[in-house]
């Protein structure tokens, strides 16, 4: 019986994010890939949440390599929000040119890696974005323990979209702070939320709602362009120093969701400057949003597919196809 092919399942978001590192890298960039975070969810599947940026502390492929955990830390704590089982996973790599083969340095690297005590991987998710007159290719690949000991190379592997970025529990139920929930009536907490709400209003539809658990819900609508969509801002205990939490509406549920403008939070950024940079990501990311909806009414899942139409037309209402596609994808929900 043949052997199952490993899969590596990378979220909408995660790719888009990848895609938007290649577009921001120039030619002459020295810098040439970072780390994957994410898990397996079993034996035969690695999931991709997120990633680092391209930078001089992550930065992969030199002959001066070298990595010091505690930069990427907050990357790694992101990761975990999105799902708390989230660890380091992996690394990827930018090539331009159509050459899908990892280099000597790259494998030399990725041995490296999994003998590094710091980051305790057990196998290594590598995808090899290779770029090369304005077209992209992504090919993933699994390197084990077993073929780093034997010096085998990386196997070539299989790779699709998902939006199982959590655990249906914890998509249900947001983990709990132990923080005090009343932490937004303080004065310089409460007057922090206030300058939010009042930033927010010239562009967004704004509806401001705190949670019995602390959690301070922003729901928001664009006034002008993607006037459809709709999406919460979370400002959670220890807001702003802490990251809030996105949540996009999906087939009428909040999904958690990520950006890269996420990973990037500081308390000195504003909820409006979030609000815009993931409302364009958005935009950037409809095309994941589409394929997935497309591989899931393929594969018997027309209610998903269903979902995930309406926020790529809440987006962008004239996207080509999409508005076929939903009628279906209903019509084979109501069956």
């Amino acid at each position: 019986m043949a052997q199952e092919l490993p899969t590596i399942l990378i979220t909408p978001e995660a790719r888009a994010a990848l895609v938007a590192e290649v577009e921001r890298s120039s030619g002459l960039d020295p810098l040439t890939g970072g780390l994957l975070f994410g898990y397996p969810p079993d034996e035969h599947r690695w999931l991709v949440l997120s990633s680092t940026r391209l930078s001089s502390d992550v930065g992969f492929g030199r002959s001066d390599f070298s990595l010091d955990q505690t930069r990427t830390s907050r990357q790694l704590e992101h990761a975990r929000q999105l799902n708390p089982k989230a660890n380091y996973c992996g690394i990827w790599y930018l090539h331009r040119t159509p050459d899908k083969r990892l280099t000597d340095e790259e494998w030399v690297q990725m041995q490296t890696l999994l003998e590094d005590p710091d980051f305790v991987f057990d196998d290594l998710v590598c995808l090899l974005l290779c770029f090369y007159y304005a077209e992209l290719k992504i090919y993933p690949y699994i390197f084990t323990r077993h073929q780093s000991a034997r010096g085998q190379a990386p196997s070539p592997t299989q790779m699709r979209l998902t939006t199982e970025a959590a655990p249906a529990e914890t998509r249900r139920q947001p983990a709990r702070s132990a923080l005090p929930t009343d932490w937004y009536k303080a004065p310089v907490a409460a007057a922090r939320l206030e300058g939010e709400r009042r930033g927010l209003m010239d562009k967004y539809h704004v509806q401001l709602a705190p949670m019995p658990d602390g959690r301070v819900f922003f729901r928001l609508s664009p006034k002008r362009r993607y006037h459809k969509l709709t999406f919460y801002l979370v400002a959670m205990p220890g807001f702003p120093d802490r990251a809030p939490q996105l949540y996009l509406l999906v087939g009428g549920q909040p999904q958690r969701i990520t950006c890269p403008a996420l990973t990037a939070w500081t308390a000195s950024k504003s909820l409006v400057e979030l609000a815009d940079e993931l409302v364009e990501w958005l935009a950037f990311s409809r095309e994941e949003y589409l394929r997935i909806a497309q591989e899931a009414l393929e594969q018997g899942e027309p209610q998903k597919a269903a979902d995930l139409l309406t926020v790529v037309l809440s987006i962008e209402p004239r996207t080509p196809g999409a508005a076929r596609l939903l009628a279906r994808a209903q019509a084979h929900a109501r069956v």
